[in-house]
């Protein structure tokens, strides 16, 4: 608490006033209302954050796309053909993979990613202009870096939320925190 001042009001001890650099004098009841408050908008805003252990690793030549259809890797090879003929076996792209977001995140109805491993900065360029076009559907992609980014930011906002309401509540952050 260095740097913060604590003052009391004897007379109404359930109503601690604090206040601390940048936070108005508010009554705990009232600041622990607002956590609370700010808690649950954010879990009704955003219902499935995805967590992380560690900062995610960048993979600058990884690209993704993002989709609530149901495609085979077959068809995701195929639309990555006919976009790059040879992509597989010429090693400009080396892997195509499927992440279940649902699954990570334990919830429904989240877009899934295909993650399409390009080797040269070059087919990486050309990708993301053109995108891929599974069964005549037309997708953009991205670089998974720059979703994956923000996941990570979404997961450190709900951390610092929750942080947040369980001090406000007394109780210690767990290690998930």
């Amino acid at each position: 608490m260095r740097g913060e001042t604590l003052l009391v009001d004897l007379e109404t001890p359930e109503e601690i006033q604090v206040r601390s650099l940048g936070r108005p004098v508010k009554s705990s009841k009232q600041y622990l209302r607002h956590v609370i408050a700010e808690y649950e908008s954010l879990d009704r805003e955003l219902p499935c954050i995805r967590k992380f252990s560690s900062p995610p690793a960048a993979q600058p030549l990884c690209l993704c796309m993002e989709t609530s259809e149901d495609f085979t890797h077959l068809e995701v090879l195929e639309a990555l053909e006919a976009e790059l003929p040879g992509a597989m076996e010429s090693g400009r792209v080396s892997s195509i993979r499927f992440e279940n977001i649902n699954v990570i995140c334990g919830t429904a109805g989240r877009r899934n990613r295909w993650l399409l491993t390009v080797t040269d900065f070059q087919t990486r360029s050309r990708l993301l202009r053109s995108g891929l076009s599974p069964r005549g559907l037309t997708h953009q992609l991205v670089r998974h870096d720059d979703l994956l980014l923000g996941d990570y930011r979404l997961h450190l906002r709900r951390s610092l939320v929750r942080r947040r309401m369980l001090e406000a509540l007394g109780a210690e952050p767990t290690e998930e925190d």
